[in-house]
């Protein structure tokens, strides 16, 4: 298990760029938490790592589905607080980038029984004091 302390955007960013080393084509990454616990930020500071001429990146909270892409490699970034169904999932293609892109799912629940045996889940705890700790089952 990895496990990061974050008081500040700085650590957030740390811990975003720790698990982005780990992402490759056909890599699923599962962010947990509650609203506000910092899932899209650390979203952001991931891309940013793997796409650093990308630049701006937007939250996926409204249209389900941002991607991203470069010569090396795609990057779906998909929030699924919104959907109704699983069926949505396969409308959304999510089934295929899965397999072929670097996939960043917040809120993947609704989805779990889905997504790879191998998909990296980090999860997200936010503390009154405005900190939070970022959990994976990495080792």
């Amino acid at each position: 298990m990895k496990k990061f302390f974050c008081r500040s955007l700085e650590d957030t960013k740390n811990a975003a760029e720790y698990f982005a080393n780990f992402a490759k084509e056909g890599q699923c990454f599962l962010l947990i938490g509650d609203l506000g616990s910092g899932k899209t930020t650390f979203s952001q500071f991931f891309i940013k790592r793997l796409m650093p001429t990308i630049d701006y990146i937007s939250s996926p909270t409204f249209t389900i589905v941002q991607t991203y892409e470069d010569e090396q490699r795609e990057i779906w970034h998909v929030d699924c607080y919104r959907l109704k169904n699983e069926d949505e999932f396969f409308e959304l293609g999510l089934s295929e980038a899965i397999e072929r892109c670097i996939t960043i799912i917040e809120w993947p629940e609704i989805i779990k029984e889905f997504l790879p045996e191998n998909a990296i889940e980090i999860k997200f705890q936010a503390h009154s004091d405005g900190s939070r700790d970022i959990i994976s089952n990495i080792v």
